[in-house]
């Protein structure tokens, strides 16, 4: 999915899905990149729906995606830090703004954090 939405937006030709599966690792045919694709986009659906019903009966606090949005702008600051600044001074910056998103990642992936509030 992350190919399709990639290919997209930082080319101006439209590619066909043949092209678009010359980006995998491993060749794979037009066909099964496009039921990969659907199978992605079926899974990223019922993940949402399954979020909002877990927030519906209370299994998370506030609203169910701000630690998620909080996550993504620290990648959007990490990946922006690294190209704009110069690489020996950034280090320390990088080291911990790394850590913050590892931190996140760990947290939000643990199944302990799912609980009834």
């Amino acid at each position: 999915m992350i190919i399709d939405l990639i290919s997209s937006s930082i080319s101006d030709i439209d590619l066909t899905y043949e092209e678009r599966a010359l980006f995998r690792s491993k060749r794979v045919s037009r066909g099964s990149f496009s039921r990969t694709l659907s199978q992605a986009r079926r899974n990223i659906i019922s993940a949402i729906y399954t979020i909002l019903l877990l927030s519906y009966v209370g299994v998370f606090e506030g609203a169910p995606f701000d630690e998620y949005q909080i996550l993504a702008e620290k990648l959007r600051e990490y990946v922006e830090f690294i190209h704009e600044s110069d690489p020996g001074r950034a280090s320390n910056v990088l080291k911990r703004i790394e850590e913050e998103l590892m931190e996140g990642v760990r947290r939000l992936a643990d199944p302990k954090s799912l609980k009834i509030t």
